[in-house]
């Protein structure tokens, strides 16, 4: 993506915009973690309620988010981020409810520059998940799905850059111990 597409999609999003983009391991749905209309929206592509993925533009960012930074998550933070690795722990509640399971949140600092500059268009935070409906596999970024999912979508970024990708590792992370969920 080059930096006019960045600042019209950070622009978009800011006003309550969802895209599709590529991140570093799979296509996906994105939105402000902060605008409820556009949460909506995904929940609607998705056809589920939640919890979904959120993505951060630093380290610092996703552990503000802690209700307690342990030395299990500052250790995993600190050798899995920026990377493919999702950390899923207890985590403030100040979000919209979409954002958390049982009081945990899955968060990542992506690898990808382009989607943590997006994260940080949207105040650090950008709600998201695989660019897929339920139970289907993940769709292939182009204008084609653009056109057949403009009620969801406002733009497409990008293109296929990750033919498939890889989603990523999930480790949930509590005070006592680290769990690999996937």
């Amino acid at each position: 993506m080059n930096k006019v597409q960045t600042l019209k999609a950070a622009k978009m999003l800011r006003q309550g915009g969802v895209i599709a983009h590529q991140t570093s391991t799979l296509a996906g749905i994105a939105a402000s973690a902060l605008c409820p209309t556009a949460i909506k929206r995904v929940q609607a592509f998705k056809q589920r309620s939640a919890p979904f993925l959120l993505l951060a533009d630093s380290k610092r960012t996703a552990l503000q988010q802690a209700v307690y930074i342990s030395k299990n998550l500052r250790t995993l933070a600190q050798s899995s981020w920026v990377g493919a690795v999702t950390l899923v722990f207890k985590a403030r509640k100040h979000l919209h409810p979409a954002c958390y399971q049982g009081g945990y949140i899955a968060i990542r600092v992506d690898t990808d520059d382009d989607t943590r500059k997006l994260a940080k268009a949207c105040g650090g935070l950008m709600l998201s998940s695989s660019f897929n409906r339920k139970g289907k596999v993940v769709m292939p970024l182009n204008k084609r799905i653009g056109f057949r999912y403009h009620r969801h979508i406002n733009a497409v970024l990008g293109s296929v850059k990750q033919a498939g990708g890889s989603p990523s590792t999930i480790y949930k992370v509590t005070a006592k111990s680290v769990i690999q969920l996937r």
